[in-house]
């Protein structure tokens, strides 16, 4: 079997996998359940948001129902993150606000302890966690709440979008749009590979009994380790491609946001253990295949192994954009997967810095 042989099938292979994952994904997100009467916490952290908070709290009290309590965590903010969500407060009897005003040691560092404290203080059957930086369609709080159906659900993932306006926005969202279409049919195969902590439910219960954030390892992606422990105990995690279940978030404005972001998700990923040689395998292939394929000469091998990667990427994330409905975006996919290979080569690159710095904290 030559060099070009083995990338093709290799490629080819994991397509086809990861597509049965995504039929499944699809196959959830489009099944009818019936209303319940469980009551709901939406618990969203806020560190130096004033920009975008407003946003985020007129899109939650959009919802009508008295079913929900929206819990907003002030991180230790130093612009008018606070007044913003007292003024909410005054406005919605919905809200309830929490001021954090100490660092914190340990597993409760950054963003999993603004969770935990906002969590701490619900009332609610499902915690529902999501990003100041974050809008919802009108249906969001309602079909989530839907999906817990069954006693065995645990917990939801969902689909995030990225507001985009610029061709570097478009970029970001069709990356956004692969690894979510890798994580939740990544989750329906029995490999649970990620989630967005922008777009993220579980029950109270649960959250309970397995300890909370002060019972899990610390991490700069404290979705993926909650997704983990929560999956470690044998309980279903349903992450649907649905456009009801999807939320909206703004991309990030410039390289060194998005290279940070970048930085956060690869130091995050080591918890994937053995799943992540995995992708590892994926791009050393790739690239180990481009390069034997220059030393040779072969410049027809290199575009065929180009050409078949972004067509097989395509295909995979086709269906999500559909049942997302958002084909209006098609013509982004063939750049956006075209980004992502240049994407590898910046993360091989990021590996070797250890820090991790975001929202003007460092974490090690």
């Amino acid at each position: 079997m030559s060099v070009i042989d083995l990338v093709l099938t290799l490629f080819i292979a994991k397509t086809v996998v990861f597509a049965i994952g995504v039929i499944r994904s699809r196959r959830i997100g489009s099944l009818s359940r019936a209303q319940n009467t469980l009551t709901v916490s939406v618990v969203v952290p806020a560190r130096d948001e004033e920009q975008l908070l407003p946003s985020c709290l007129d899109s939650l009290i959009q919802y009508e129902g008295n079913d929900v309590e929206f819990i907003i965590v002030n991180d230790r903010s130093s612009d008018s993150t606070k007044q913003i969500i007292q003024s909410y407060s005054q406005l919605d009897s919905r809200i309830t606000s929490v001021h954090l005003e100490q660092e914190r040691t340990g597993n409760l560092r950054g963003k999993p302890g603004a969770l935990h404290a906002g969590i701490e203080v619900s009332k609610g059957d499902i915690i529902m966690m999501t990003d100041a930086d974050c809008t919802f369609p009108a249906g969001w709080i309602q079909n989530v709440k839907t999906m817990y159906d069954k006693e065995s659900v645990a917990m939801i993932a969902g689909f995030t979008t990225i507001s985009a306006h610029t061709s570097f926005d478009h970029l970001q969202d069709m990356e956004w749009l692969m690894n979510h279409t890798l994580a939740s049919a990544g989750l329906s195969l029995g490999m649970p590979l990620g989630c967005f902590g922008n777009n993220l439910s579980i029950r109270k219960s649960v959250y309970k009994e397995i300890g909370g954030y002060p019972a899990i390892s610390f991490s700069v992606t404290e979705d993926l380790q909650l997704l983990q422990k929560v999956t470690s105990k044998g309980y279903t995690v349903h992450y649907p491609i649905n456009a009801s279940n999807t939320v909206q978030t703004m991309p990030c404005l410039n390289w060194k946001s998005f290279v940070s972001q970048q930085h956060r998700w690869v130091r995050g990923s080591e918890a994937l253990g053995w799943k992540k040689h995995l992708f590892v395998l994926f791009a050393f292939v790739f690239w180990g295949g481009l390069l034997i394929s220059f030393l040779e000469g072969d410049m027809t091998g290199m575009g065929t192994i180009i050409g078949m990667r972004i067509l097989c990427d395509c295909l995979l994330i086709l269906p999500s954009l559909h049942a997302l409905k958002r084909l209006s975006q098609l013509p982004w996919i063939i750049p956006g997967m075209i980004f992502m290979i240049f994407i590898e080569i910046m993360v091989a690159i990021l590996l070797l810095k250890k820090n991790v710095e975001w929202k003007g904290q460092s974490f090690r």
